[in-house]
């Protein structure tokens, strides 16, 4: 412990007294052995027990977390089936008992990690608790991804504030734990409480509390969370199996930077323009910040996917930024998401972009937005029935955050899978009735269903809400064309065919609308343009159902071939 007025040089972890084993017949009640046994084990098997020197004699402690990794590892290596005892300190926030819930055999155990409650009274502090609750995800994830899956954190954010019980939060997320807790700041320390609960039965099966000393500088919630992951890993008897984890926090003047960042992600040009200004600085601030480039490449590939934007730049500036992330930080997920991003819709090389995105998964097999990408370079390269499971696993990692159903309701709607299409746009709309996106996708899916007045309305709405947008317009006209209305959709052709003369125009727009009145000629000639711009949407043209009667064209063949793309 440091003394009053004493900055550390690096992040200090402090057991609380609870898992703090303060003597022989402490460590031996924890281990349910006896003391003589105990010190047996400390002096011929490399029991972790620490002594602190006085002048007359030492004393001796050693810390739960410790002791109960060593029993992992003896219990392994012997054969023995060993567990810990009870907590010998009795400090704990309450009293946890067995729970009689297992996972199923051959299916992993699935936690949810609540947002951590922000107890201090400041609400500046709300977004170091948002940290640490990531922070915890991330360590959980990587922990033992075979046999712990982890629910991302764009789906519990929904509850910070929640009104449902253990039960109904645990149903809703297909979770077998929920763990809950709270951060105290005061000064330069922090406490953290936790407590992990039994979704089916509401038994609790941990209960901890830890303390931090904050120095100046540098991002402490790996420290806190690996504490948390170690305690939790001997209750749920879950070895670790993952690799090293580097440290990949920003430290602390640009993380509240990147934090910020994170929680406007989103696929609205607001959400996304204000996501670049957050990340942008920062990396501003902590030019080592490999989380903050990779997810500033991935907000400019959103930009330049579906707005009004120059492809051309914006995935210049994902292939840049998530190089750089790459050069920091090659163990990060999320790296390797940014670069099979730009292989897919920048650089059109799909061998690479499938390798990126497995890179990803092989790091993180909880990260539901390497399955994404990956689900859309199968589709790209031809190999649907991948796509589709690829789509299935993401769409159940991360079944309620609005950033990967979003993405997942692209590439559903083009896979034609529409149930995964339509349930993710609705689940957005659920929280988010003004998503343009949302609505334009609904409104696809509805015309293709045929039930041409609910898909006039989800369209209608999304032009009101982004009005002098390409985009909606375009899908508006396919949509009129769809159901028949034939005077609607050519006026708004006009239209966009006007808009070339006001602002930057993406000629794929054009072509998607001139596609649907079947005005072939036309319709190859604003793909050409398409494709002198790059544009990432054109990766899509096998999928598009709108440019099915061109596919007898030797001119279109010839643009398949040309994009790398299967004719």
């Amino acid at each position: 412990m440091l003394s009053e007025g004493t900055l550390p040089t690096q992040s200090t972890v402090i057991p609380a007294p609870g898992l703090r084993l303060d003597s022989w017949k402490e460590i031996a009640t924890h281990l349910n052995h006896s003391s003589r046994t105990v010190r047996r084990w400390e002096q011929e098997e490399g029991l972790p027990v620490h002594r602190h020197l006085h002048r007359k004699k030492g004393t001796v402690y050693a810390f739960s977390i410790e002791v109960d990794a060593w029993l992992r590892g003896r219990g392994v290596a012997a054969g023995e089936v060993l567990e810990p005892g009870p907590s010998a300190s009795g400090h704990s926030p309450g009293p946890a008992r067995e729970s009689g819930q297992k996972a199923p055999p051959g299916r992993p155990i699935v936690i949810a990690v609540l947002p951590l409650r922000n107890l201090s009274g400041d609400p500046a502090q709300e977004r170091f608790s948002d940290a640490l609750t990531d922070e915890i995800i991330l360590e959980l994830g990587q922990f033992s991804p075979g046999r712990l899956r982890v629910v991302p954190f764009g789906s519990v954010a929904q509850y910070k504030q929640p009104a449902k019980n253990i039960g109904q939060i645990g149903h809703e997320l297909g979770a077998d734990y929920l763990l809950e807790g709270g951060v105290r700041r005061y000064g330069l320390r922090l406490r953290v409480t936790a407590r992990v609960t039994s979704a089916r039965d509401q038994v609790r099966v941990l209960a901890e509390s830890y303390e931090i000393e904050l120095p100046p500088f540098f991002s402490l919630q790996q420290g806190l969370a690996r504490q948390l992951v170690g305690a939790l890993s001997a209750k749920l008897r879950v070895i670790p199996t993952g690799g090293p984890h580097r440290q990949t926090g920003c430290i602390t003047p640009g993380h509240d930077a990147y934090l910020a960042g994170t929680l406007h992600l989103g696929w609205s040009e607001a959400q996304i323009e204000k996501s670049i200004e957050h990340f942008s600085l920062a990396v501003e601030r902590d030019p080592d910040c490999a989380a903050g480039y990779a997810e500033l490449a991935l907000a400019y590939h959103r930009l330049g996917l579906m707005y009004d934007y120059p492809p051309i730049a914006a995935f210049g500036w994902t292939k840049e930024l998530a190089l750089k992330a790459l050069s920091l930080d090659p163990g990060l997920s999320c790296t390797h998401v940014a670069l099979a991003t730009y292989n897919l819709y920048g650089a059109w090389n799909w061998s690479e972009a499938e390798a990126s995105s497995r890179r990803a998964i092989e790091l993180d097999p909880g990260n539901s937005r390497g399955y994404a990408i990956r689900s859309a370079c199968y589709l790209v390269m031809g190999r649907p029935d991948e796509a589709v499971k690829d789509l299935e696993q993401a769409h159940r990692l991360d079944p309620h955050s609005p950033t990967v159903g979003m993405a997942l309701a692209i590439v559903g709607l083009y896979a034609r899978r529409y149930d995964i299409a339509s349930q993710c746009c609705q689940e957005i709309l659920r929280r988010d009735p003004s998503s343009t996106l949302a609505h334009l996708l609904l409104g696809t899916y509805y015309a293709r269903k045929g039930e041409n007045a609910r898909a006039l309305t989800h369209c209608l709405k999304a032009r009101g809400i982004s009005s002098g947008r390409m985009l909606p317009a375009a899908t508006l006209c396919s949509v009129y064309a769809m159901a028949g209305q034939q005077d609607s959709a050519e006026r708004l052709l006009d239209e966009l065919v006007a808009m070339e003369k006001q602002q930057y125009v993406r000629y794929i727009f054009l072509a998607q609308a001139s596609a649907s009145l079947r005005k072939d000629k036309e319709t190859l000639e604003w793909l050409e343009r398409a494709y002198q711009q790059r544009d990432p949407l054109l990766v899509f043209l096998n999928s598009d159902r709108r440019f099915e009667p061109l596919s007898r064209s030797a001119r279109f063949r010839d643009l398949l071939s040309r994009i790398g793309l299967p004719s």
